[in-house]
């Protein structure tokens, strides 16, 4: 079976800690990507969905920390940014849950889109501040 992402070296920020949480992170939707695909079954999509809100927000939080760290001067929009996430991810899954059987399907071009754009821009725009900090 095909993933959603396919990662790219494109995708590598020269961050490690973050390059490493986000190949987790597109692991994760490749998980429920492919899960999707061999068997919707509830049970399984509900805990891949859970471990992908418990990952993003640890990841988020990583990020946070070192935004106010090192004083980003772009965090608050950045946090704004995962904010939005959260909510948009949250209103999935509460629908999911309440059975609207096609959801997945629209959460997952949604985290598919996100994700990408979210490390090529958004993401980009932190590391100069990041690096400037000492951290790689």
């Amino acid at each position: 079976m095909a993933d959603l992402i396919f990662w790219s070296e494109k995708y590598n920020l020269g961050v490690e800690v973050i390059d490493t949480q986000h190949k987790k992170m597109i692991e994760i939707i490749n998980v429920l990507y492919r899960s999707l695909q061999a068997s919707p079954d509830k049970e399984v999509l509900r805990s891949t969905i859970q471990e992908l809100i418990r990952y993003a927000d640890m990841h988020f939080a990583t990020e946070e920390k070192y935004f106010n760290e090192f004083e980003y001067a772009g965090r608050e929009e950045h946090i704004r940014e995962h904010e939005a996430y959260r909510e948009k991810i949250s209103k999935f899954s509460k629908a999911y849950y309440e059975d609207e059987v096609m959801l997945p399907f629209e959460m997952m071009d949604f985290l598919g889109e996100w994700w990408v754009r979210h490390i090529l821009g958004e993401d980009r725009e932190y590391v100069d501040c990041f690096h400037q900090n000492g951290l790689r």
